[in-house]
């Protein structure tokens, strides 16, 4: 909950300093934290307006998003509750 709350501390400050947020989100653990948190901390801070973020996904096994060891294939997963 602290790392999502940071993330979005963060990107509400970015977003009215410059008007976007730039995040890179590795695999692993961090995906299933962040699809667990994100979502209540994104609540509780709407000056971070997710619409307004880049994302990348850092994905150092350079493999399809629909393979298995996928990082965008696992948020895609996550994010969409299946």
């Amino acid at each position: 909950a602290a790392l999502a709350r940071l993330v979005t501390e963060a990107a509400a400050e970015a977003v009215a300093r410059s008007g976007r947020f730039t995040l890179g989100l590795s695999g692993g653990s961090l995906v299933t934290l962040l699809a667990r948190e994100l979502p209540a901390a994104l609540r509780a801070a709407p000056g971070a307006q997710p619409e307004r973020w880049l994302v990348a996904f850092c994905d150092e096994r350079l493999v399809p998003p629909e393979h298995p060891d996928s990082t965008v294939g696992a948020y895609r997963v996550r994010g969409t509750g299946g």
